[in-house]
This record gives structure tokens, C-alpha cells and sequence, in this order.
């Protein structure tokens, strides 16, 4: 009798949440243990399509308010048809549950790093320079090709602490607050960043309006990322998150959102992080220097190994807070 009258007022009251659970857990475990090929992610396709728009309608010699517009514009163009489209496909789907599922695993498809990340250890440990810049190379703007094995390592280690922001946290916040839409636009927000990145300076002003909007929209997300990695380090966890606050040195470096971060990590793991990068702009090398923070020694594959554990025990965290927020919600209405 009881079960007779508590599954119909289960399904009835939080039918819909208990869906969206099951939506966002299947996506989390596809995207774990069947990630989908770097190469035929459609947020690379979509990467290749805004650096293509950005050659014909980006000219840097032109006046502030002219980049200004047309960056904003082309983050119009590039944004909004796709959220239109995902959008009427959903409400026009017999079955859109399953296109949310797709949409999910698409943007939850950067926390396949991990594994890329033991990989590069594996290559920089047998010596293997070469492996682990092709490795790292689909996964960063910047030319991995001149990266030493000290490069090598900063940018594993600050790759690991920056994609769960948006590849995991950002993407299941939105996705319960708006839905699959707004978790895709989010996420192609966060590419368009990748993309034009905005401390370039060929990208400086064309940039600044996808870069300074990241900068709110990731926000608490960001937040949140640092709460769960600090709290493993006791009080050097609550000074380090104190200090990653901190706006980096440079007023042109004030676009670089993921110095906060990479300050964060330094902090933590007692290494150097951040430095120069270069990028291959039209077959010239293009040498971007940005702000170091020195916490300690120059990082190698150890410290890689030990970021990798640490990111992983917060991953762990916020998936299984996410999966159990709604259970827990749902079993205390019936108690």
C-alpha cells in the first residue's frame, strides 16, 4: 500500500529532477570512461570555426571601438544560431532526454585530461620529450613544440587545475540552472576564450569582450574549484586561496583569467608556475610574457603526479555532491 501511493507521488513531484539527475549522471560516467577522440570533439570543430572567422574579421591595426565590435559580434555570430538550433532541436525531440545526454557529454568531454595528464608523466619520465608535447598540443592554444621539460610540466600541472572549472563544475552548475542550453552556451563562451586568447596580443582588444565576460559568468565556479582544492591543504589551503585573489602584475595581464588559479596551484604544490608562452600566428612565433609565481622550485613529472591527485580528490568531491544533493532532497520529502 505505502509503496502503491509513494512511487506515483515520486514520480509526480520530482519526476523531472530525478530525470535530470540520471541525464547528468550518465553523462559524468560517458565522459569518464568513454571519452570521445580529442579530434572529433565538436567543440574543436567549433574551436577551428572561430579562429577561421577570427582571421577575416580581426585586423589589430584597425581602432579599439572597430576590434571592440567586431569581436562582439563574431561571439554573436558564432553563439547564438548554435543555442537556436540545439534549442528547437530539444523542444521538436520525441525523446530530448537523450539529446541533453549528447549535449552533456559533449561539454563535460575535457575531463578526459586525467589520462592525457599520466601519459605526459609516463613520456617526460622515459625521456620522451616529443610523446608529451603532441600529447599536450589539442589541448592548449599555446606551441607545445618549444616547451622544455620544465614547460612541459607547468603546463600539465596548470591545465589539470583550470579544465574542471569549466569542464566539469561550470558545466553541471549550469546545467542546473538553465538546462542543456545553457550549459552549451556557457561552454562555448569557454572555448571562444581558448580560442581567442585574450592576453595574446593579436587577440588583446578583440578578446576583451568574450574574456571579461568569462571572468563573471565563471566567477563562482571558480570559486567554489578553489574552496575544494585549499581544503586539502588546511591553513596553507586558506592563505594560498587568499592570495589567488590577488589580480596579477600587468595591466595587460588583467585578462588572463586563469592567473588566480595557476597562483593557487603554485601555492599549493610549492612550485613555479606561470612564465612566457609562445603562439604560431600566420607562420610567425609570437612571444607572450606572462606573470610567474614562484612558490618553490621549478616543477617536473612528480609535481605532475601530485596535481593529479589532488584535482582528482575535488573532482571526486562535486560529482558526488551533485549525485546526492537530489537524492538526499528527494528522500526528505517522504520522511
Amino acid at each position: 500500500m505505502i509503496n502503491q501511493v509513494f512511487n506515483p507521488q515520486l514520480l509526480s513531484q520530482d519526476g523531472g529532477l530525478l530525470q535530470s539527475c540520471c541525464i547528468l549522471f550518465g553523462a559524468l560516467v560517458l565522459a569518464r570512461f568513454a571519452p570521445i577522440s580529442r579530434d572529433l570533439q565538436p567543440l574543436l570543430w567549433f574551436n577551428r570555426i572561430a579562429v577561421l572567422i577570427a582571421t577575416k574579421v580581426n585586423h589589430p591595426e584597425r581602432a579599439v571601438s572597430q576590434q571592440l565590435t567586431a569581436g562582439i559580434l563574431a561571439t554573436l555570430l558564432l553563439v547564438v544560431p548554435c543555442a537556436i538550433i540545439v534549442s528547437f532541436l530539444l523542444d521538436l525531440a520525441a525523446y530530448p532526454w537523450f539529446f541533453e545526454l549528447i549535449i552533456l557529454y559533449f561539454c563535460l568531454c575535457d575531463s578526459a585530461f586525467k589520462p592525457v595528464a599520466e601519459k605526459v608523466v609516463g613520456a617526460i619520465k622515459s625521456g620522451n620529450k616529443q610523446d608529451a608535447k603532441q600529447l599536450l598540443s589539442p589541448w592548449v592554444s599555446q606551441n607545445t613544440q618549444v616547451l622544455s621539460e620544465v614547460g612541459l610540466s607547468k603546463t600539465t600541472i596548470e591545465k589539470l587545475f583550470t579544465t574542471p572549472i569549466y569542464g566539469t563544475l561550470a558545466t553541471v552548475l549550469f546545467f542546473a540552472l538553465g538546462g542543456a542550453i545553457m550549459a552549451l552556451v556557457v561552454r562555448m563562451l569557454r572555448q571562444l576564450e581558448h580560442s581567442w586568447p585574450p592576453y595574446h596580443p593579436h587577440f588583446h582588444v578583440f578578446a576583451s569582450f568574450v574574456g571579461q565576460f568569462n571572468r563573471v559568468i565563471f566567477f563562482v565556479p571558480t570559486l567554489l574549484w578553489h574552496c575544494s582544492l585549499a581544503i586539502q591543504f588546511g591553513q596553507l589551503g586558506l592563505t594560498s586561496i587568499v592570495s589567488s585573489m590577488q589580480p596579477p602584475p600587468g595591466d595587460k595581464q588583467q585578462l588572463n583569467n586563469h592567473y588566480g588559479s595557476y597562483n593557487l596551484a603554485a601555492k599549493l604544490l610549492k612550485i613555479e608556475l606561470g612564465g612566457p608562452q609562445q603562439f604560431i600566428n600566420n607562420g610567425h612565433t609570437i612571444r607572450v610574457d606572462l606573470p610567474k609565481v614562484k612558490a618553490g622550485p621549478l616543477p617536473d613529472y612528480r609535481h605532475i603526479k601530485q596535481a593529479i591527485t589532488v584535482t582528482q580528490t575535488a573532482n571526486l568531491f562535486w560529482i558526488s555532491l551533485t549525485l546526492l544533493l537530489p537524492l538526499i532532497w528527494t528522500g526528505l520529502r517522504f520522511i
